[in-house]
């Protein structure tokens, strides 16, 4: 089994090959050399890595064997760069393949050696397999959120309704394509991400309002209220305005949201029927009233009849 050479060293060769056989039975990292393709040595690290339980099960096999199929193109093109360059390859991500048939994510350094004009082959394997698959399980829910606010947006942009939500700080964090409108007719101000919604809004009074409205959602409180309200490019007009909290898988209060609806043409329709009720029951009065009077002329007449006719069967019909 070849051992890496100490050039030049002479008489102390044997103490550094020595303190090599240390420190590569004792990395943290799995080192490995492998030549013509086989791995001939190996350290106690990467045989665990890899999931054996002795060294007898790794010397002598094929690298590729240990090579996920996704990474078996990088490999084989470092080592032909190694072995037409010599140079070192910097890390490289790569996968591994354990004895249980489970992946493992790694980083990879290599470097080429000749030992009696043999080419060897010097890898350092280092784990990465828990940060790597944190970073997969941060990207799928990255993904998943991205698909959430997508889904989202097509929900809030799917309605007439200005709708908007704010964090506990009053941090603008979401709003749809009707409520940048609705504020920008209100207030005169565009609104983006970011903004803290009261210094958009100029008029003390009107700001003190949009606080307090919104501070009783930030306080947990479920209401809808109703403002007649007038803007600077906006024609007076009466808005229903329901507000909610926002709170996480904690159930801790993270922010608040305001639905908007411009009921002003529902009302004005509900005055209108109101008006017409008041009218329809003004004249169901004065007819009730007419007939009432008409009634009694009828019975008097009835009454002066059966006593003219004398006869009690025709005055108890001429009655009913």
């Amino acid at each position: 089994m070849p051992n890496c050479r100490m050039e030049n060293l002479g008489s102390m060769e044997p103490i550094s090959i020595k303190h090599y056989q240390f420190f590569f039975d004792l990395s943290q990292d799995g080192l490995a050399i492998h030549s013509e393709g086989k791995i001939l040595r190996a350290n106690d690290t990467l045989i665990r890595m890899l999931g054996y339980d002795s060294i007898e099960e790794v010397i002598g096999k094929p690298v590729l064997q240990f090579v996920h199929p996704r990474s078996q193109s990088v490999v084989k093109e470092r080592i032909q760069k190694m072995s037409q360059e010599g140079m070192v390859v910097g890390a490289i991500e790569e996968e591994f393949i354990r004895k249980d048939g489970s992946t493992l994510f790694v980083e990879v350094t290599a470097t080429a050696f000749f030992e009696n004009e043999v080419q060897y082959f010097q890898v350092v394997v280092k784990n990465i397999n828990f940060r790597k698959r944190m970073e997969l399980e941060l990207e799928r829910l990255r993904s998943k959120l991205k698909i959430t606010q997508e889904r989202l947006l097509g929900v809030i942009e799917g309605t007439k309704d200005a709708i908007c939500a704010v964090d506990i700080h009053f941090r603008v964090i979401a709003f749809n394509s009707s409520f940048e409108l609705s504020f920008w007719k209100l207030y005169g101000k565009k609104i983006e991400e970011g903004n803290l919604l009261p210094e958009l809004i100029l008029d003390p009074v009107e700001r003190s309002v949009v606080i307090e409205n919104w501070s009783r959602a930030l306080r947990g409180e479920v209401y809808t209220t109703e403002r007649t309200m007038q803007g600077l490019v906006q024609d007076s007009a009466i808005f229903e305005i329901s507000y909610s909290s926002i709170r996480d898988s904690s159930h801790n209060l993270i922010g608040a949201t305001q639905i908007i609806r411009d009921i002003t043409e529902r009302k004005h329709g509900e005055e209108k029927l109101k008006k017409t009720l008041e009218e329809k029951e003004v004249m169901l009065k004065e007819i009730h009233h007419r007939v009432k009077n008409n009634l009694q002329v009828v019975t008097s007449l009835l009454s002066l009849q059966s006593e003219h006719y004398g006869n009690e069967r025709i005055s108890h019909i001429l009655k009913e």
